[in-house]
């Protein structure tokens, strides 16, 4: 009997490190900004008509901070004019309402690298629009950078904890239970 309570303890005490290490592991991941930054568009001697836009559309995830847009672009002997729009200005830019408000802007120039800093979390779309001026060969990226927090990820290893937490509280309840009886 002896025996069996000793070996009862043993794997009381396994389950209860791997349930303590599942729960940090799910914390950690929702609680710690993990820092992400993807090419949205790789413009590698890409040709546009004169006066023809090219869109380019992103959308940052949600549970995103720190958000940046890194834009490194180059002409070759010609021109473009660069605008970058949220959701509700773009709509405003493609209906030709005026009143739009760009985060940035550009016009007749023959490259541009800036990072844009988005003071808020930005939710929904972000629209770059490249036009063409004369015949343009353009070539560079345009990047997205951010923090998230992978919350998703994070539930799983910590609910896992929690019901082996919640398994360690009924077998020490059931054990106490037979041994008064």
């Amino acid at each position: 009997m002896i025996e069996k309570e000793s070996k009862q303890k043993q794997n009381s005490t396994i389950i209860m490190i791997i349930g303590i290490i599942f729960s940090f592991l799910g914390i950690s991941f929702i609680s710690i900004p993990f820092p992400n930054t993807f090419v949205i568009e790789n413009l590698g001697q890409f040709g546009i008509a004169e006066g023809v836009t090219y869109p380019v559309h992103y959308e940052y995830p949600m549970f995103s901070n720190n958000q940046k847009l890194i834009i490194s672009l180059g002409a070759v002997n010609s021109s473009f004019t660069i605008l970058v729009l949220n959701d509700n200005d773009y709509g405003a830019w493609i209906n030709e309402q005026g009143g739009y408000l760009p985060y940035y802007e550009e016009h007749n120039i023959t490259g541009v690298y800036k990072t844009l800093y988005l003071n808020q979390p930005f939710i929904g779309y972000i629209h770059i629009l490249i036009t063409a001026e004369t015949l343009l060969g353009i070539y560079g990226t345009i990047q997205a950078s951010y923090s998230s927090h992978y919350v998703i990820q994070g539930l799983i290893p910590l609910m896992i904890g929690i019901i082996l937490a919640i398994f360690l509280i009924s077998q020490k309840y059931k054990f106490k239970k037979h041994k008064i009886k």
